[in-house]
């Protein structure tokens, strides 16, 4: 599912159907390089800012730690990829 880098928001766009520009609506992100999550992680990073909302911090920072291990590999085989 792509991304924006910034806030990591699905919702984003094309600015120019013809050129790979895209606009994230949620924070007004402008650029070319967006971010390709697996779905399963999108997933964890909402339910994280769903259990910080509801104070389940400990429950939240846990699953943080899982996903940060993991964007930590992802952002490993961007970079290979010249990203």
């Amino acid at each position: 599912m792509k991304a924006c880098p910034k806030c990591g928001s699905t919702n984003i766009t094309k600015k120019f159907p013809q050129m790979n520009v895209w606009v994230c609506k949620k924070c007004g992100w402008e650029g070319t390089v967006i971010v390709d999550f697996p779905d399963e992680s999108l997933k964890k990073m909402k339910e994280i800012e769903k259990a910080e909302k509801l104070g389940k911090e400990a429950e939240a920072i846990k699953k943080k730690e899982r996903l940060e291990k993991k964007m930590k590999k992802l952002e490993k085989k961007m970079r290979r990829l010249g990203y």
